[in-house]
């Protein structure tokens, strides 16, 4: 295969969930007579229950009962319920039928819970939209979550982590990033890391496999709603579908500088033969040898700001690296690999960049 590709489900949703919020007791009660009725593997913790259907394996049914609280959760596997043979990297797209993906839910939660419980019974309260893209060496999706860890723009206290309380979690850390954000949460993963973590069979289809995902969460689905008056969330759904790719474009324009990742010494090169001025060069060369360990863009900028002295002078020094169609961010100096540049993300994504800046 080429360098990169996208898979040819392209832009979608993978996983969306449906939510009862508020129920009183003896409603709790009736639908768990409904769920323990159905064959399923079920899985209990503190305060709540998971049933991963047998009948219909794209639904995952959670039970919260907390003392003065209490709802259930339905998670929906999207493609799976079109196509139940479908593998764990494939996506619900915008060629797929939602009306029949409504019918069909519709169908199965009317089946487990009985007729009152159909698809408009329930909210809407997570949509996560995705994008796999598809590498050409075993070590790039690592890589790229590492480039889009130190690239981009987000306050430290939106960061999440995995507490680094065993191996496992540190090794989840390294092959994920994820923020808070005021729609929910972006995350970027190495998607074959995460399914031999949770041990699923899966189909290599590459390399290497990222994935991205854009989460929105029950506020954000709800606003959506009321602002462009739909009233069922099959409506919804397919709002959501068909503008996963311009979401996807927003997103990225609004948190990464355009142009490709080179290594620390290529970078020196082309800022060095370039007709950037003889101060804005030498702006440039102290934010690349002050970028290099530092793994957040927050602390890069920080950082760049403390040396120039001035938070004009880093404005003006980014857009020169804009100029120059380079990343103000470095390949990391363990990223031995021989590669002097890798593709920016706009380049995965085949986002435009034609509307770029000017230097001087």
């Amino acid at each position: 295969m080429t360098e990169y590709a996208i898979t040819k489900d392209g832009f979608g949703i993978h996983t969306f969930e449906l939510r009862i919020p508020y129920m009183k007791k003896k409603e709790m009660d009736t639908m768990e007579e409904h769920i323990h009725s159905e064959p399923a593997n079920t899985f209990c913790y503190k305060d709540n229950c998971e049933h991963v259907c047998t009948k219909y394996k794209c639904l995952r049914i959670c039970l919260n009962q907390k003392k003065h609280m209490r709802y259930i959760r339905v998670i929906v596997t999207a493609n799976r319920v079109l196509y139940p043979q479908a593998d764990y990297l494939s996506i619900l797209n915008e060629n797929d039928e939602i009306d029949l993906l409504g019918k069909k839910l519709n169908g199965m939660l009317t089946d487990i819970f009985g007729d009152e419980y159909g698809l408009d019974r329930f909210n809407l309260s997570r949509i996560d939209c995705c994008v796999n893209v598809m590498l050409s060496k075993d070590f790039s999706a690592e890589r790229y979550v590492k480039l889009i860890s130190r690239s981009l723009k987000c306050p430290e206290h939106s960061i999440i982590e995995y507490d680094e309380d065993s191996e496992t979690n540190k090794l989840r850390n390294k092959h994920s990033f994820r923020i808070k954000t005021d729609f929910g949460k972006f995350t970027a993963y190495d998607k074959y890391f995460q399914l031999e973590d949770i041990n699923e069979n899966f189909e290599v289809v590459s390399d290497a496999l990222l994935r991205l995902e854009l989460e929105y969460d029950r506020q954000h689905i709800h606003d959506t709603m009321h602002n462009n008056n739909m009233h069922n969330n099959t409506d919804a759904l397919e709002f959501y579908l068909h503008n996963s790719r311009s979401n996807f474009e927003k997103f990225i324009s609004s948190r990464f500088h355009i142009g490709r990742y080179y290594t620390f010494k290529t970078m020196r090169k082309i800022v060095e033969n370039s007709d950037l001025k003889k101060c804005e060069k030498k702006h440039a060369l102290k934010h690349i040898e002050s970028q290099c360990y530092l793994d957040y863009f927050c602390d890069v900028v920080k950082k760049s700001k403390k040396k120039l002295k001035s938070d004009r002078a880093c404005y003006k020094m980014l857009l020169n690296f804009a100029y120059l169609d380079m990343s103000p961010i470095s390949l990391s100096y363990r990223d031995k690999h021989g590669d002097d540049s890798v593709p920016s993300i706009y380049e995965l994504l085949g986002i435009c960049t034609e509307d770029t800046y000017t230097a001087g």
